[in-house]
């Protein structure tokens, strides 16, 4: 149980920067990281196996979902109390999946969507893929049954794992707390973040073979036939994948060393941008060629001189 919630929570550890980048200190996000999203978490699954527990003394069975649930309450006592409990508890419901959605789907995708194509694509362009896509590929079919479900959140960890290696050692390790942040938006083949025409290949091949141990397990997990040893080994496959990619990415960046790669700690107190600091000059241009403007085609950008 402690490895399948370590694979519930990969994706949260993959894209915490989406959230911390808000922060208006740097300490701002240690209470959130080691009390809210722990406790939270562990209110919700305590509260839902109790609701899941009790429901097979009341109805003769056990009931996961709690759509379902709400219906059968109504079914076997259909009053007004009762009517009106399930419709309060279902609001309740549809405004943390709403939430939810928004803070754990739509802006982790928004700002990755961004990232990839930010001269055509803004963030909340991105969202609006993301829901898109959502549809697409008919999510509801993962609530079919709890063991599909629970499967399906597993499985994140064969890919997500790979990226968080990457992301520790490329932070910690290779730029040792260095980011570069003007050329984290530029597409000028000077800049640090340029590597081979976009491409950070290094990172492609930790990712990848950070991968391959674990996709056996990924596929039994999804219904292919293969023997006990592998699903015992997919227990493991958070930590695999993650030490795996982790080590071939320093490896790699060894052998091939990338633009920016520090012997020691480096990390800057604070970034304060053109527009907001007093003593510098700013003034307002039209992006140039080999820039990429964050905000959209038709917006300028403050630069400094």
């Amino acid at each position: 149980f402690f490895m399948l919630g370590a694979a519930n929570c990969a994706t949260f550890a993959s894209n915490a920067a989406d959230f911390q980048r808000y922060a208006q200190k740097k300490n701002d996000v240690i209470l959130g990281n080691i009390f809210g999203f722990p406790v939270a978490n562990l209110i919700v699954a305590a509260v839902g196996n109790l609701v899941c527990a009790s429901s097979e003394l009341i109805f003769g069975e056990l009931v996961w979902n709690p759509v379902t649930l709400l219906d059968n309450l109504q079914t076997a006592e259909y009053t007004a109390a009762n009517r009106a409990g399930c419709f309060f508890i279902a609001g309740c419901f549809a405004y943390c999946c709403i939430f939810s959605s928004i803070f754990e789907n739509s802006l982790p995708a928004g700002n990755d969507i961004a990232a990839l194509f930010p001269k055509y694509i803004t963030v909340r362009r991105g969202f609006f893929v993301c829901a898109v896509i959502s549809f697409a590929i008919n999510p509801w079919f993962l609530l079919g049954s709890a063991s599909v479900f629970v499967s399906f959140l597993s499985s994140y960890q064969t890919f997500l794992s790979a990226i968080t290696g990457v992301l520790l050692v490329n932070y910690y390790l290779i730029g040792r707390g260095r980011i570069h942040i003007p050329d984290a938006f530029t597409s000028i083949k000077s800049g640090a973040y340029y590597y081979t025409h976009g491409w950070n290949i290094r990172a492609y091949v930790a990712y990848i073979i950070g991968i391959i141990p674990n996709f056996y397990g990924f596929l039994n997990n999804m219904g292919v036939s293969a023997p006990i040893g592998v699903t015992r080994y997919y227990y493991f496959a958070y930590w695999v994948g993650l030490a795996l990619s982790a080590f071939t990415f320093w490896v790699t960046c060894k052998i091939w060393p990338p633009p920016i790669m520090e012997e020691k700690w480096v990390e800057p107190r604070d970034y304060v941008r053109p527009e907001e600091d007093g003593n510098a000059q700013v003034i307002e241009a039209v992006t140039m060629p080999g820039n990429v403007d964050m905000k959209g085609p038709d917006e300028k950008v403050a630069m400094k001189v």
